[in-house]
C-alpha cells in the first residue's frame, strides 16, 4: 500500500475542492476519473479488513502431541 487511507482521503478531498473551482485548469475527465477511482479505492478499504495482522506464532495454542 502506497498511501494510508486518511492520505487518500485527504487527496480525495483536495481533488473535490479542486473540481468545484471556477477557473481549475485541470478541470475534465482526467480530474473526475481519479475522483471516482480514489473513492473507490477508499470504500473498498473501508469494506475490507485493512488492519495488517502480527505475523507472531502463538505457540501455546499448537496441539500437543
Amino acid at each position: 500500500m502506497l498511501f494510508s487511507k486518511q492520505q487518500k482521503k485527504l487527496m480525495l478531498e483536495i481533488l473535490l475542492k479542486e473540481r468545484r473551482r471556477l477557473f481549475s485548469n485541470h478541470k475534465g475527465e482526467l480530474l473526475d476519473k481519479t475522483i471516482a477511482d480514489l473513492s473507490q479505492m477508499i470504500r473498498n478499504e473501508e469494506i475490507n479488513i485493512t488492519e495488517p495482522k502480527d505475523n507472531i506464532i502463538d505457540w501455546n495454542s499448537r496441539k500437543k502431541r
